[in-house]
Protein backbone atom coordinates (compact mmCIF):
# COMPACT_ATOMS: atom_id res chain seq x y z
CA UNK A 1 0.00 0.00 0.00
CA UNK A 2 1.18 3.40 -0.92
CA UNK A 3 1.63 5.87 1.61
CA UNK A 4 0.73 8.90 -0.69
CA UNK A 5 -3.17 7.13 -1.04
CA UNK A 6 -5.72 8.57 0.62
CA UNK A 7 -8.41 6.94 1.76
CA UNK A 8 -12.10 7.96 1.89
CA UNK A 9 -14.26 6.82 4.76
CA UNK A 10 -16.74 4.69 2.10
CA UNK A 11 -13.21 2.00 2.00
CA UNK A 12 -12.75 2.03 5.55
CA UNK A 13 -15.88 1.30 6.06
CA UNK A 14 -16.16 -1.86 3.20
CA UNK A 15 -12.92 -2.77 5.41
CA UNK A 16 -14.86 -3.25 8.05
CA UNK A 17 -18.12 -4.13 6.99
CA UNK A 18 -16.68 -7.14 4.88
CA UNK A 19 -15.63 -8.69 8.12
CA UNK A 20 -19.20 -8.21 10.06
CA UNK A 21 -19.07 -12.16 10.73
CA UNK A 22 -16.05 -11.75 12.39
CA UNK A 23 -17.59 -8.55 15.05
CA UNK A 24 -21.19 -10.97 14.94
CA UNK A 25 -18.73 -14.20 15.79
CA UNK A 26 -17.01 -11.48 18.65
CA UNK A 27 -20.13 -10.28 20.17
CA UNK A 28 -21.38 -13.99 20.64
CA UNK A 29 -18.73 -15.11 21.94
CA UNK A 30 -18.17 -11.94 24.78
CA UNK A 31 -22.12 -12.41 25.29
CA UNK A 32 -21.56 -16.32 26.05
CA UNK A 33 -18.97 -15.49 28.55
CA UNK A 34 -21.07 -12.99 30.12
CA UNK A 35 -23.84 -15.62 30.55
CA UNK A 36 -21.50 -17.90 32.03
CA UNK A 37 -20.75 -15.34 34.49
CA UNK A 38 -23.62 -14.22 35.55
CA UNK A 39 -24.37 -18.37 36.59
CA UNK A 40 -21.38 -19.81 37.49
CA UNK A 41 -19.48 -16.91 39.08
CA UNK A 42 -21.61 -14.53 40.43
CA UNK A 43 -20.60 -11.68 42.44
CA UNK A 44 -23.39 -10.92 45.54
CA UNK A 45 -21.72 -7.91 47.01
CA UNK A 46 -23.47 -6.04 50.76
CA UNK A 47 -23.51 -3.45 52.62
CA UNK A 48 -23.90 -2.36 56.44
CA UNK A 49 -23.53 0.62 58.60
CA UNK A 50 -22.05 1.71 61.82
CA UNK A 51 -22.37 4.72 63.43
CA UNK A 52 -19.96 6.38 65.84
CA UNK A 53 -22.14 8.10 68.44
CA UNK A 54 -20.77 11.69 70.22
CA UNK A 55 -22.25 14.78 71.54
CA UNK A 56 -22.57 15.93 68.41
CA UNK A 57 -25.22 13.56 67.02
CA UNK A 58 -26.48 11.76 70.44
CA UNK A 59 -29.03 13.57 72.67
CA UNK A 60 -28.39 10.24 75.35
CA UNK A 61 -24.33 10.79 74.86
CA UNK A 62 -24.77 14.85 75.47
CA UNK A 63 -26.26 14.10 78.96
CA UNK A 64 -23.68 11.74 79.75
CA UNK A 65 -20.89 13.69 78.33
CA UNK A 66 -21.93 16.62 80.00
CA UNK A 67 -22.06 14.96 83.27
CA UNK A 68 -18.63 13.28 82.81
CA UNK A 69 -16.74 16.74 81.93
CA UNK A 70 -16.41 15.43 77.81
CA UNK A 71 -17.94 18.10 76.63
CA UNK A 72 -14.87 20.24 75.75
CA UNK A 73 -12.68 17.22 74.54
CA UNK A 74 -14.40 16.14 71.46
CA UNK A 75 -12.17 15.76 68.63
CA UNK A 76 -12.69 18.43 65.50
CA UNK A 77 -13.23 16.55 62.54
CA UNK A 78 -11.65 19.31 60.55
CA UNK A 79 -8.20 18.33 61.61
CA UNK A 80 -6.79 15.32 59.69
CA UNK A 81 -6.47 12.08 61.94
CA UNK A 82 -8.65 13.32 64.23
CA UNK A 83 -12.51 12.67 62.87
CA UNK A 84 -14.08 9.48 64.62
CA UNK A 85 -15.01 7.84 61.95
CA UNK A 86 -11.79 7.44 59.77
CA UNK A 87 -10.08 6.52 63.06
CA UNK A 88 -12.27 3.85 63.91
CA UNK A 89 -11.41 2.54 59.94
CA UNK A 90 -8.01 2.66 60.61
CA UNK A 91 -8.40 0.42 63.83
CA UNK A 92 -10.75 -1.81 61.90
CA UNK A 93 -8.33 -2.72 58.67
CA UNK A 94 -5.89 -4.50 60.61
CA UNK A 95 -4.99 -8.00 60.71
CA UNK A 96 -5.90 -8.92 64.19
CA UNK A 97 -9.52 -7.45 63.72
CA UNK A 98 -9.86 -10.12 60.58
CA UNK A 99 -8.20 -13.05 62.52
CA UNK A 100 -11.24 -11.83 65.31
CA UNK A 101 -13.95 -11.76 62.72
CA UNK A 102 -12.55 -15.40 61.71
CA UNK A 103 -12.82 -17.03 64.93
CA UNK A 104 -16.56 -15.38 65.29
CA UNK A 105 -17.39 -16.93 61.90
CA UNK A 106 -15.83 -20.62 62.90
CA UNK A 107 -18.34 -20.29 66.04
CA UNK A 108 -21.12 -19.58 63.90
CA UNK A 109 -20.39 -22.01 61.95
CA UNK A 110 -19.87 -24.87 64.96
CA UNK A 111 -23.47 -23.65 66.54
CA UNK A 112 -25.36 -23.39 63.19
CA UNK A 113 -23.99 -25.50 60.76
CA UNK A 114 -24.35 -22.56 58.22
CA UNK A 115 -23.99 -24.49 54.74
CA UNK A 116 -22.68 -21.47 53.52
CA UNK A 117 -20.10 -20.82 55.88
CA UNK A 118 -19.10 -24.76 55.42
CA UNK A 119 -18.43 -24.55 51.51
CA UNK A 120 -16.71 -20.74 52.85
CA UNK A 121 -14.18 -22.91 55.01
CA UNK A 122 -13.79 -25.63 52.50
CA UNK A 123 -12.05 -23.95 50.35
CA UNK A 124 -8.92 -23.34 52.45
CA UNK A 125 -6.45 -26.33 52.23
CA UNK A 126 -5.25 -26.44 55.86
CA UNK A 127 -7.06 -27.96 58.46
CA UNK A 128 -8.70 -26.41 61.11
CA UNK A 129 -6.89 -27.57 63.75
CA UNK A 130 -3.63 -25.86 62.19
CA UNK A 131 -2.25 -22.30 63.67
CA UNK A 132 -1.95 -21.13 60.13
CA UNK A 133 -5.41 -22.11 59.24
CA UNK A 134 -7.27 -18.65 60.84
CA UNK A 135 -4.72 -16.18 59.51
CA UNK A 136 -5.34 -17.98 55.85
CA UNK A 137 -9.44 -16.92 56.11
CA UNK A 138 -8.05 -13.33 57.75
CA UNK A 139 -6.28 -12.66 54.89
CA UNK A 140 -8.80 -13.81 52.52
CA UNK A 141 -11.42 -11.88 54.62
CA UNK A 142 -9.07 -8.44 54.15
CA UNK A 143 -10.28 -8.65 50.21
CA UNK A 144 -13.48 -9.15 50.76
CA UNK A 145 -14.24 -6.62 53.20
CA UNK A 146 -13.42 -3.38 53.11
CA UNK A 147 -14.39 0.08 55.54
CA UNK A 148 -15.48 3.22 53.79
CA UNK A 149 -15.65 6.21 56.15
CA UNK A 150 -19.18 7.97 55.17
CA UNK A 151 -20.52 11.67 56.45
CA UNK A 152 -22.29 12.18 59.50
CA UNK A 153 -19.94 9.81 61.63
CA UNK A 154 -21.46 6.36 59.55
CA UNK A 155 -18.82 3.90 59.07
CA UNK A 156 -19.84 1.41 55.97
CA UNK A 157 -18.97 -1.89 55.80
CA UNK A 158 -18.73 -3.33 52.18
CA UNK A 159 -19.00 -7.31 52.06
CA UNK A 160 -18.41 -9.68 48.46
CA UNK A 161 -18.27 -13.34 47.49
CA UNK A 162 -20.21 -15.54 45.45
CA UNK A 163 -23.00 -16.79 47.49
CA UNK A 164 -25.49 -14.00 48.14
CA UNK A 165 -26.37 -15.88 52.30
CA UNK A 166 -22.61 -16.04 52.78
CA UNK A 167 -22.36 -11.79 51.98
CA UNK A 168 -24.97 -10.89 53.72
CA UNK A 169 -23.48 -13.09 57.03
CA UNK A 170 -19.87 -11.25 56.49
CA UNK A 171 -21.82 -8.11 56.71
CA UNK A 172 -23.54 -8.71 59.51
CA UNK A 173 -21.26 -10.29 61.74
CA UNK A 174 -18.52 -7.88 60.79
CA UNK A 175 -20.85 -5.35 62.11
CA UNK A 176 -20.99 -6.99 65.38
CA UNK A 177 -17.44 -7.78 65.41
CA UNK A 178 -16.68 -4.01 64.67
CA UNK A 179 -18.70 -2.81 67.29
CA UNK A 180 -17.53 -4.77 69.50
CA UNK A 181 -13.84 -4.41 68.99
CA UNK A 182 -14.72 -0.43 68.96
CA UNK A 183 -16.31 -0.56 72.49
CA UNK A 184 -14.15 -3.03 73.95
CA UNK A 185 -10.97 -1.36 72.91
CA UNK A 186 -11.58 2.19 74.84
CA UNK A 187 -13.20 0.32 77.78
CA UNK A 188 -9.96 -1.28 77.79
CA UNK A 189 -7.96 1.91 78.24
CA UNK A 190 -10.66 2.90 80.51
CA UNK A 191 -9.75 0.16 82.59
CA UNK A 192 -6.78 0.29 82.85
CA UNK A 193 -6.70 4.36 83.73
CA UNK A 194 -9.37 2.77 86.36
CA UNK A 195 -7.10 0.36 87.99
CA UNK A 196 -4.27 3.39 88.04
CA UNK A 197 -6.25 6.35 89.76
CA UNK A 198 -7.24 2.92 92.67
CA UNK A 199 -3.59 2.14 93.00
CA UNK A 200 -3.26 5.87 93.80
CA UNK A 201 -6.19 6.78 95.56
CA UNK A 202 -4.84 3.17 98.03
CA UNK A 203 -1.07 4.99 98.25
CA UNK A 204 -2.53 8.84 99.67
CA UNK A 205 -5.32 6.93 101.93
CA UNK A 206 -1.84 5.24 103.34
CA UNK A 207 -0.42 7.94 103.80
CA UNK A 208 -2.89 9.92 105.15
CA UNK A 209 -3.88 7.16 107.57
CA UNK A 210 -0.11 7.25 108.55
CA UNK A 211 -0.54 10.88 109.61
CA UNK A 212 -3.64 10.49 111.69
CA UNK A 213 -2.17 7.52 113.63
CA UNK A 214 0.53 9.96 114.07
CA UNK A 215 -1.29 12.36 115.34
CA UNK A 216 -3.86 10.16 117.23
CA UNK A 217 -0.57 8.86 119.07
CA UNK A 218 0.84 12.05 119.84
CA UNK A 219 -2.37 13.30 121.52
CA UNK A 220 -2.69 10.19 123.57
CA UNK A 221 0.56 10.55 124.68
CA UNK A 222 -0.30 14.38 125.63
CA UNK A 223 -2.96 12.90 127.43
CA UNK A 224 -5.86 14.29 124.98
CA UNK A 225 -8.95 12.06 124.58
CA UNK A 226 -11.58 12.18 121.95
CA UNK A 227 -15.37 11.22 122.20
CA UNK A 228 -16.44 8.45 119.69
CA UNK A 229 -19.10 10.79 117.58
CA UNK A 230 -18.77 11.62 113.86
CA UNK A 231 -17.56 14.73 112.35
CA UNK A 232 -20.31 17.36 112.95
CA UNK A 233 -22.80 14.89 115.75
CA UNK A 234 -21.67 17.51 118.20
CA UNK A 235 -22.95 20.18 116.45
CA UNK A 236 -26.25 18.85 115.20
CA UNK A 237 -26.70 17.15 118.74
CA UNK A 238 -26.19 20.86 120.63
CA UNK A 239 -28.63 22.19 117.95
CA UNK A 240 -31.25 19.89 118.61
CA UNK A 241 -30.80 20.57 122.18
CA UNK A 242 -31.46 24.29 122.11
CA UNK A 243 -34.42 23.50 119.68
CA UNK A 244 -35.90 21.66 122.17
CA UNK A 245 -35.76 24.16 124.59
CA UNK A 246 -36.57 26.76 122.39
CA UNK A 247 -39.89 24.87 121.74
CA UNK A 248 -40.53 23.75 125.31
CA UNK A 249 -40.37 27.47 126.58
CA UNK A 250 -42.73 28.67 123.26
CA UNK A 251 -44.90 25.98 124.63
CA UNK A 252 -44.71 26.97 128.34
CA UNK A 253 -45.34 30.72 127.09
CA UNK A 254 -48.59 30.09 125.32
CA UNK A 255 -50.35 27.50 128.31
CA UNK A 256 -49.40 30.40 130.43
CA UNK A 257 -51.67 33.00 128.53
CA UNK A 258 -54.18 30.41 127.91
CA UNK A 259 -54.33 30.01 131.53
CA UNK A 260 -54.63 33.83 132.05
CA UNK A 261 -57.74 34.35 129.07
CA UNK A 262 -59.19 31.56 130.50
CA UNK A 263 -59.23 33.08 133.83
CA UNK A 264 -60.49 36.03 132.27
CA UNK A 265 -63.47 34.49 131.41
CA UNK A 266 -64.37 33.14 134.64
CA UNK A 267 -64.43 36.14 136.49
CA UNK A 268 -66.74 37.44 133.52
CA UNK A 269 -69.24 34.61 133.51
CA UNK A 270 -69.57 35.11 137.66
CA UNK A 271 -70.15 38.70 137.37
CA UNK A 272 -72.81 38.29 134.13
CA UNK A 273 -74.42 34.79 135.56
CA UNK A 274 -75.77 33.64 132.67
CA UNK A 275 -73.28 31.02 131.12
CA UNK A 276 -74.32 28.23 133.60
CA UNK A 277 -72.70 25.89 135.57
CA UNK A 278 -71.54 24.17 132.61
CA UNK A 279 -68.93 26.84 131.00
CA UNK A 280 -67.32 27.26 134.35
CA UNK A 281 -66.67 23.80 135.02
CA UNK A 282 -65.31 23.79 131.51
CA UNK A 283 -62.89 26.61 131.47
CA UNK A 284 -61.88 25.59 135.29
CA UNK A 285 -61.12 21.46 133.38
CA UNK A 286 -59.10 23.38 130.91
CA UNK A 287 -57.04 25.23 133.20
CA UNK A 288 -56.09 22.39 135.05
CA UNK A 289 -54.74 20.32 132.03
CA UNK A 290 -52.90 23.58 130.85
CA UNK A 291 -51.24 23.51 134.59
CA UNK A 292 -50.74 19.67 133.88
CA UNK A 293 -48.86 20.37 130.90
CA UNK A 294 -46.66 23.39 132.07
CA UNK A 295 -45.64 20.81 135.08
CA UNK A 296 -44.21 18.38 132.53
CA UNK A 297 -42.59 21.18 129.98
CA UNK A 298 -41.23 22.76 133.07
CA UNK A 299 -38.98 18.99 133.71
CA UNK A 300 -38.41 18.75 129.87
CA UNK A 301 -36.94 22.10 130.40
CA UNK A 302 -34.91 21.32 133.09
CA UNK A 303 -33.67 18.44 131.78
CA UNK A 304 -33.01 20.12 128.06
CA UNK A 305 -30.93 22.94 129.73
CA UNK A 306 -28.98 20.19 132.25
CA UNK A 307 -27.99 17.89 128.97
CA UNK A 308 -26.67 21.49 127.08
CA UNK A 309 -25.16 22.12 130.40
CA UNK A 310 -23.14 18.99 130.57
CA UNK A 311 -22.68 18.44 127.09
CA UNK A 312 -21.10 22.01 126.17
CA UNK A 313 -18.80 21.30 129.19
CA UNK A 314 -17.16 18.35 128.05
CA UNK A 315 -17.55 19.59 124.99
CA UNK A 316 -14.90 23.07 126.00
CA UNK A 317 -12.73 19.87 127.59
CA UNK A 318 -12.48 18.41 123.69
CA UNK A 319 -11.44 21.55 121.92
CA UNK A 320 -7.36 21.00 122.22
CA UNK A 321 -8.14 17.84 120.10
CA UNK A 322 -10.21 19.37 118.05
CA UNK A 323 -7.51 22.13 117.44
CA UNK A 324 -5.10 19.31 116.97
CA UNK A 325 -7.29 18.02 113.89
CA UNK A 326 -7.45 21.16 112.34
CA UNK A 327 -3.77 21.92 112.77
CA UNK A 328 -3.20 18.23 111.11
CA UNK A 329 -5.58 19.19 108.27
CA UNK A 330 -3.59 22.29 107.43
CA UNK A 331 -0.49 20.66 107.62
CA UNK A 332 -1.71 18.34 105.39
CA UNK A 333 -3.88 19.99 102.85
CA UNK A 334 -2.48 19.08 99.76
CA UNK A 335 -2.65 15.25 100.36
CA UNK A 336 -6.24 15.87 101.11
CA UNK A 337 -6.90 17.98 97.70
CA UNK A 338 -4.86 15.00 95.50
CA UNK A 339 -7.30 12.38 97.76
CA UNK A 340 -10.40 14.29 96.58
CA UNK A 341 -9.26 14.85 93.52
CA UNK A 342 -8.18 11.40 93.27
CA UNK A 343 -11.78 10.35 93.76
CA UNK A 344 -14.12 12.57 91.54
CA UNK A 345 -11.72 11.72 88.79
CA UNK A 346 -12.38 7.46 89.74
CA UNK A 347 -16.42 8.42 89.56
CA UNK A 348 -16.33 10.34 86.61
CA UNK A 349 -13.98 7.38 85.02
CA UNK A 350 -17.39 5.05 85.51
CA UNK A 351 -19.82 8.13 83.31
CA UNK A 352 -17.09 7.54 80.86
CA UNK A 353 -17.78 4.10 80.62
CA UNK A 354 -21.46 4.21 79.87
CA UNK A 355 -20.41 6.79 77.36
CA UNK A 356 -18.39 4.94 75.51
CA UNK A 357 -20.95 1.90 75.97
CA UNK A 358 -23.46 3.57 73.60
CA UNK A 359 -20.85 5.29 71.53
CA UNK A 360 -20.83 2.53 68.66
CA UNK A 361 -24.11 1.25 67.02
CA UNK A 362 -25.29 -0.51 64.04
CA UNK A 363 -27.25 1.84 61.99
CA UNK A 364 -28.46 -0.89 59.55
CA UNK A 365 -28.01 -4.91 59.09
CA UNK A 366 -27.54 -6.41 55.74
CA UNK A 367 -30.75 -8.21 54.10
CA UNK A 368 -30.79 -11.43 52.12
CA UNK A 369 -33.75 -9.53 49.86
CA UNK A 370 -31.15 -6.30 49.24
CA UNK A 371 -28.66 -8.53 47.80
CA UNK A 372 -28.36 -8.83 44.34
CA UNK A 373 -25.69 -9.98 41.29
CA UNK A 374 -23.21 -7.17 40.28
CA UNK A 375 -23.52 -6.27 38.02
CA UNK A 376 -26.69 -6.95 36.72
CA UNK A 377 -27.38 -9.72 33.82
CA UNK A 378 -28.41 -6.92 31.02
CA UNK A 379 -25.50 -4.43 31.80
CA UNK A 380 -22.99 -7.33 31.88
CA UNK A 381 -24.36 -7.99 28.70
CA UNK A 382 -23.85 -4.52 26.88
CA UNK A 383 -20.43 -3.88 28.73
CA UNK A 384 -19.54 -7.76 26.84
CA UNK A 385 -21.30 -6.15 23.28
CA UNK A 386 -19.26 -3.35 23.60
CA UNK A 387 -15.67 -4.57 24.66
CA UNK A 388 -16.52 -7.15 22.25
CA UNK A 389 -16.52 -4.44 19.51
CA UNK A 390 -14.18 -2.28 20.40
CA UNK A 391 -11.99 -5.18 20.69
CA UNK A 392 -13.02 -6.50 17.27
CA UNK A 393 -12.47 -2.94 15.03
CA UNK A 394 -9.20 -2.71 17.09
CA UNK A 395 -8.02 -6.25 15.52
CA UNK A 396 -9.18 -5.67 12.26
CA UNK A 397 -7.02 -2.33 12.06
CA UNK A 398 -4.00 -3.59 13.29
CA UNK A 399 -4.64 -6.16 10.60
CA UNK A 400 -5.01 -3.96 7.99
CA UNK A 401 -2.36 -2.11 9.03
CA UNK A 402 0.07 -4.53 9.40
CA UNK A 403 -1.15 -6.80 6.44
CA UNK A 404 1.52 -8.03 3.94
CA UNK A 405 0.95 -6.02 0.35
CA UNK A 406 0.40 -9.08 -1.80
CA UNK A 407 -2.80 -10.45 0.23
CA UNK A 408 -5.62 -9.11 -1.10
CA UNK A 409 -8.66 -6.97 1.11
Amino acid sequence: MNTNDEISLHQILQIFTKRWKYLIVLALFFTLGALIKHKYFPSYPGSGKLIIKDIRNSQLQSIIGHAAGLSGELPSPELKGDDLVTRAEALLDIHEFYVATTNRLLELKNEEHNISLINFFKEFKKEEKNPEFIHDVANKLSTVISFNASKADILVVDAKSNNKELSVILVNETLKEAQKNLIERELDDLNRAENYFKLEIEGVRSRLDRIENSTVTKMQKNQIFSVDMEKGESSKYIGELKKNINNAKISLSNNVSKIAELQTNIKASVVKKDTGVISKFNEASQIRVLEDENRDLNLELKTYQTYLKNYETQKNGLVPFQYEIEKMNASHEFEYKIYASLNDSLARIGLQKTYVKNKVEILELERISRVHSSPPLMIMILIALTISQVFGIFSIYVYELFKPSGVEV
